[in-house]
């Protein structure tokens, strides 16, 4: 029975709901627009706030229910009672159906036990109407004194309902809510008072902003038909009283004799203020509300994304907005010859806005250039421009759609504030080009308008000055062309103001403190600091004045190339992988992870970056490598030829003298004939390098030197390797297995148990149909470009000797191009070249 009766009151809800709507539908078309137009037009600013205010203090004064709540319950959240309070009454205020919508809400408010916290509240709202019955009582009481002989009187029976609804109420809450908790006197007063005041508030407020409106008629006679239209309102239980409330006041104001143009501004200008604003206030708070609990929830991952998202459709809006003011500016024509163009743009194309135009479209590329690159020195111009922009166009430009991007886009810069975290901006060879592109297509686009546009030009070639090629005058594609290079020189200037001073990441070399580093631990590429080509980024950890980690690497562009592992204490290498990831972010720079092993690979992954294979390095145990059998004959008798002719294998230990190393010196410029040194990943000769280490030699019958290779040690790897080796003409056949092969030897009695051979580049790289297709190219070019480089030929050299491989890779950005990140690297093996 229940829910059957439950069913009949859905259903009357919806009808008379819809019946209403429908009626106020009607009216809203007979409704003459221009009037209401003419009318709005003459309402001054200062009065529609002030309506505004009336209607949201109004709406406000319902919260008092809740202080009455708050003595008979206990909140759940006492730090945002009120506010939450305020939400709730602005959502009843909008879509309340008599107690339903509001207890929903009201319920999730308090912790006390469920089923008396509604049964209380139930009744607390039954007693709320007290309010409402008083106001009605002396709205009846006054119509019958002074306008009982008027048509308010026809509304004398509503009031009567009206007063009747706390008594219905008390009913009601006997049989229906006997769990309630019990009421003191001063709980039934709260809620009186509250009831009493929201009431009043509601009633003055209507009448205050007909008052304001000056409406032709006695304000106070009106009370009745308010008062009545509201219960009508509640009895019919229409959410919010839509369509209800207002057709019933709007037909009652029309037989006081009032204009229905003056009473449907009247009543649009009450919802608006006591219904609709607030609710839209409500809705954004409660959103933000949500949102941030959300962020809060899933550690501020949304907010991330969110931002991140805004920070790129602001970039794209930003290029979009440029170019196509450019082209309405400086390539009118361009709008008429291209269709889906025309409709695109949304910016009016005339030959009056050329300059203007030019100038703002420009800036607005670059400007979404710095928002792209999430430079913090870009925030405040980019927001200024387009403030400028927002005006300009509502000057200049006819149509909304601009000034709706427009506003948008500002309002988009003023929420990624928190995205744009780097203090410079370094202009990379990716943004270069593609801004080259726009920038230089436009530019060309101009230049041949305004050259086929030249008489000799157009009347020899025939060119119709017209569609694309429309030019008003040479003199205003002449004044374009003067634009075109002064704002060139402000993007320039709008560049160098984001750049700021520069800041370069990490430091120079500082040998002693290098080496405090590196008695934490070293790997076999640490000697390569020593060349002085490279900056170190020192890692200490929180309350530490030690530094425990230290990362090397030299800067191209903005790209910082890192030479291998870290090194340092293994167990910070993580740490401090984050904290130079996030110092050359805000720097502007973009990490590239050169020769890093798996599980330097692995962590930087987890930072968000791609990785390929590079190459494998060959290992070489030395406790078991021998050069008997029939895999190392050839080599057994190029030693023993080496031998027979005299030659001898040596280690000389630093510090070496100048002599020896001017004869060192000569052998390296004889085998280099006239090639240029590489560095970065290669050690070359340089007398301070070569004082690190010992020097395994070859010499001549007669002492002289005619082979020599730089040893390179690491103890934590405990490993042995060559950086240089260099011989002359004079060296015998095979002096390359000589020296390698002695140098494994004299490893082996060091205490090395791993001679490490070095990189073959592109090693096992891309052999399977599932590799990354980066990895496929890079396998095609060690096939293919055997034939330049000999890639294979390297492997099966080393592999002779190796008795493992080792896997090694390239850790780059995801917003980085492979193809510039190759690139980078292939400039920065010359150490002659700086990129600082």
């Amino acid at each position: 029975m229940n829910q059957k009766w439950h069913n009949i009151r859905r259903v009357m809800i919806i009808a008379v709901a819809f019946v209403a709507l429908f009626e106020l539908g009607a009216v809203i078309k007979r409704m003459p627009l221009k009037i209401l137009l003419a009318i709005f037009a003459e309402i001054p600013i200062g009065l529609l706030i002030g309506i505004f205010v009336i209607g949201i203090l109004t709406a406000s004064v319902g919260v008092s229910y809740n202080w009455a709540y708050k003595r008979l319950l206990s909140p759940t959240d006492p730090k945002h009672y009120w506010l939450s309070s305020w939400l709730i009454n602005a959502f009843d205020n909008a879509f309340g159906v008599a107690d339903f919508v509001v207890m929903w809400f009201q319920n999730r408010l308090f912790d006390d036990n469920r089923t008396e916290r509604s049964a209380t509240l139930h009744r607390s709202w039954w007693l709320s109407t007290s309010g409402l019955a008083v106001v009605s009582l002396l709205s009846l009481i006054a119509t019958g004194i002074y306008w009982s002989h008027t048509a308010v009187v026809n509304y004398a029976p509503w009031l009567l309902v009206a007063i009747a609804l706390p008594f219905i109420g008390l009913i009601v809450s006997h049989f229906r809510h006997r769990n309630s908790l019990p009421f003191s006197a001063s709980d039934y007063a709260r809620i009186f008072a509250a009831s009493l005041a929201t009431w009043v508030a509601n009633t003055a407020g209507f009448l205050l902003i007909g008052a304001l409106f000056q409406m032709p008629i006695a304000i106070w006679s009106v009370m009745p038909l308010f008062i009545a239209a509201r219960t009508f309102g509640i009895v019919t239980l229409v959410p919010g009283g839509w369509g209800t409330f207002d057709i019933f006041a709007f037909i009652g104001l029309q037989t006081l004799g009032m204009d229905p143009a003056v009473i449907f501004l009247w009543i649009l200008f009450y919802r608006v203020a006591y219904t609709i604003v607030p609710f839209i206030i409500a809705v954004i708070i409660a959103a933000t509300r949500a949102l941030r609990e959300t962020n809060r929830k899933f550690r501020g991952v949304p907010s991330v994304i969110v931002r991140s998202m805004l920070q790129k459709a602001v970039t794209v809006l930003l290029y979009f907005s440029g170019i196509t003011l450019i082209i309405a500016g400086a390539l009118p024509g361009t709008l008429q010859s291209f269709h889906l163009l025309r409709h695109l743009s949304p910016w009016t194309s005339g030959f009056l806005l050329q300059v203007p135009n030019i100038f703002i479209g420009f800036t607005l590329i670059i400007a979404g250039r710095g928002i792209a690159n999430k430079v913090k020195r870009a925030y405040w111009p980019t927001l200024i421009l387009l403030a400028i922009s927002l005006g300009y166009v509502a000057i200049s430009h006819e149509h909304v759609q601009p000034l709706v991007l427009l506003g948008a886009l500002f309002i988009g810069t003023l929420f990624i504030k928190p995205t744009l975290t780097r203090v410079q901006f370094i202009y990379s060879w990716e943004n270069r080009l593609v801004d080259g592109v726009i920038y230089g297509g436009l530019f060309i686009a101009y230049l041949t308008i305004g050259v086929a546009n030249l008489p000799a030009v157009s009347h020899r070639f025939h060119v119709r000055t017209s569609g694309f090629f429309l030019v008003p005058s040479l003199h205003w594609w002449l004044i374009g062309f003067i634009a075109i290079a002064i704002v060139s020189l402000g993007v320039l200037g709008f560049i160098a103001y984001m750049q700021g001073r520069t800041q370069l990441l990490g430091e120079a070399l500082d040998e002693d403190r290098v080496n405090q580093v590196l008695a934490r631990g070293d790997n076999h590429y640490t000697n390569l600091i020593f060349l002085g080509d490279k900056r170190l980024f020192y890692y200490r950890p929180d309350q530490s004045e030690t530094d425990t980690v230290a990362i090397q690497f030299r800067l191209v562009n903005n790209k910082a190339a890192v030479m291998s592992d870290p090194f340092g204490d293994s167990a910070d290498f993580q740490a401090a992988l984050a904290a130079f990831i996030s110092e050359a972010d805000r720097l502007g720079y973009t990490p590239i992870f050169y020769e890093v092993s798996e599980k330097i690979a692995m962590m930087v992954h987890e930072f968000g970056y791609n990785f390929m294979k590079l190459g494998e390095e060959a290992w070489v145990d030395t406790p078991s490598f021998k050069t008997a059998g029939k895999k190392f004959a050839n080599i057994r008798s190029e030693i023993n030829q080496a031998t027979a002719a005299g030659f001898t294998y040596e280690v000389l230990q630093p510090p070496f003298s100048d002599t020896l190393l001017q004869e060192l010196r000569q052998i390296s410029d004889e085998w280099l004939h006239g090639r240029e040194e590489k560095g970065y990943s290669l050690g070359f000769f340089d007398n301070h390098y070569l004082q690190r280490g010992g020097i395994g030699v070859l010499k001549a019958p007669d002492g002289h030197i005619v082979a020599f290779a730089t040893l390179v040690t690491s103890e934590t790897e405990n490993q042995m390797t060559v950086d240089l080796m260099r011989f002359t003409s004079e060296s015998p056949n095979g002096t390359m297995d000589v020296l390698f092969v002695k140098t494994f030897e004299y490893a082996r009695d060091a205490g090395y148990n791993t001679f490490n051979l070095g990189m073959s580049p592109l090693s096992n790289v891309g052999l399977h149909e599932q590799s990354f297709i980066r990895e496929r190219v890079a396998n095609l070019i060690y096939q293919f470009g055997s034939k330049i480089y000999s890639f294979e030929g390297l492997r099966h050299y080393k592999h002779k000797f190796a008795s493992d491989w080792q896997p090694y890779y390239i850790g780059y950005s995801n917003h980085s191009n492979i193809a510039f990140v190759m690139i980078a690297l292939l400039l920065i093996d010359n150490p002659g070249v700086d990129l600082d």
